[in-house]
């Protein structure tokens, strides 16, 4: 899904700062018309919360709109977006996007009363006040990100963009309130983790598109791709059988070293030992989940071989699924090809 033409060419048009308003869609503020989702029984909600459960069982699929941007007149302004009712996203570039550059964009984050959503306002969830997710609408350059907050608590996000076509952000915050307000230290582990289930209950999770450039993006290849090797392990997607769309499902990755051998040491990444985040044709929409079972307790705590994810697939067709995981020090993310039948 793209932007109209017009909105397009306006922004590859343009020079000096380009503000760009756009309207998102988030958990507990949703239009069931607009920005509505199915539980897995098919009936229409109205929030797109991410998932922090620690059984899996409260994952959700996010789903993204494309909104058309408006330019700004302020030269580096924070712009403010008129109540809508929801949490929106937008975006403040001071330069043209171009593959292969490095592109810094100011993230515009609103309330549901059009007010400017700074990290005084959120709490962390998985040790981050922000996540950044960015993934062309090819699903080929995908790309993870934590920016500390500037003084003013407003948030930069730079990165290079692989590809000259437009790329889907999505953001997920959780929101400050009662005692989140002020700082755990998260010395009991246990404590840690009430915490973060709390602050899942009231994320907020946003998308729109970023346009690079005109290129268009190749369709995801309906063939399935359910092995992966990064540095000195190998990774396998099983899954229990057709995946249906709607319906909930347990995927398992199993991670071996390269002669075989089951490998147990997976470590903490984020707080969990994976994380699953996964997309459907042009990335306008997302899941993300992380394993069941044990989480890690200190930075000693490892895993493996196995991680099981539980998750629902809201609509049908090719998925990419991405797997970030930390073995060796070192962080990998790995790609698996899905497809989901109606």
């Amino acid at each position: 899904m793209k932007l109209a033409s017009s909105s397009r060419q306006a922004l590859l048009a343009s020079l000096g700062v380009l503000a760009l308003a756009a309207a998102g869609c988030s958990q507990g503020q949703a239009d069931d018309d607009d920005h509505g989702h199915a539980h897995e029984n098919g009936e229409a909600h109205e929030h797109e919360g991410d998932d922090h459960a620690r059984d899996g069982k409260d994952d959700h699929a996010h789903e993204g709109d494309d909104h058309g941007h408006e330019r700004g007149d302020g030269a580096g302004e924070h712009q403010h977006a008129a109540s809508t009712g929801e949490p929106t996203l937008g975006f403040s570039l001071t330069q043209m996007p171009a593959a292969g550059e490095p592109l810094t964009v100011s993230l515009i984050l609103n309330g549901p009363d059009g007010q400017a959503v700074t990290a005084d306002d959120m709490t962390a969830t998985h040790g981050e006040k922000l996540h950044v997710i960015i993934v062309d609408e090819g699903l080929e350059d995908f790309i993870r990100l934590h920016p500390a907050p500037g003084a003013d608590g407003n948030f930069d996000i730079t990165f290079t963009p692989e590809y000259a076509r437009t790329y889907r952000v999505w953001t997920r915050y959780a929101l400050a309130t009662g005692e989140d307000a002020h700082g755990h230290d998260h010395k009991d582990d246990h404590h840690h983790h009430d915490d973060e289930e709390d602050a899942a209950a009231g994320e907020v999770v946003l998308s729109d598109a970023l346009i690079i450039g005109e290129e268009d993006a190749p369709d995801l290849a309906a063939d399935a791709l359910l092995t992966a090797t990064e540095g000195d392990l190998q990774y396998a997607l099983n899954l229990p059988g057709d995946i249906q769309a709607g319906q909930p499902v347990t995927l398992t990755v199993s991670v071996s070293e390269a002669d075989g051998a089951p490998f147990e040491a997976l470590e903490p990444l984020m707080d969990s030992f994976g994380h699953l985040v996964g997309f459907n044709q042009s990335a306008t929409q997302m899941i993300h989940a992380h394993p069941t079972g044990a989480h890690p307790h200190g930075t000693n705590s490892r895993s493996g071989p196995d991680l099981q994810f539980e998750t629902t697939f809201e609509t049908p067709g090719p998925h990419r699924l991405f797997l970030q995981t930390r073995a060796n020090g070192e962080e990998a993310s790995v790609p698996f090809t899905i497809n989901v039948v109606p």
